[in-house]
């Protein structure tokens, strides 16, 4: 049981996660027609800053990208395959 929740919990927080940097990164390109920004933002070299929304966006994304990587470990090392 607990492996399927954490399995299904994993799998929820990876979209969401890949979901909403992309949703931050559409946004930001769409307002400064900058399309170069996908792979700037990897090293932090935007032309211009994200905004406020956008910021929050990419920040929730990464966040839950983090937890799905220790929600995988957790996973791991208590129900070894």
């Amino acid at each position: 049981m607990l492996i399927q929740l954490l399995g299904f919990l994993e799998t929820f927080l990876l979209v969401s996660g890949l979901a909403l940097v992309i949703v931050a990164l559409v946004r930001y390109t769409s307002r400064t027609k900058d399309y170069g920004s996908i792979i700037r933002v990897m090293v932090n070299q935007l032309k211009e800053g994200f905004s406020i929304a956008e910021f929050k966006l990419y920040r929730l994304g990464v966040m839950l990208l983090i937890a799905t990587l220790v929600i995988r470990f957790v996973n791991q090392l208590l129900f070894p395959s």
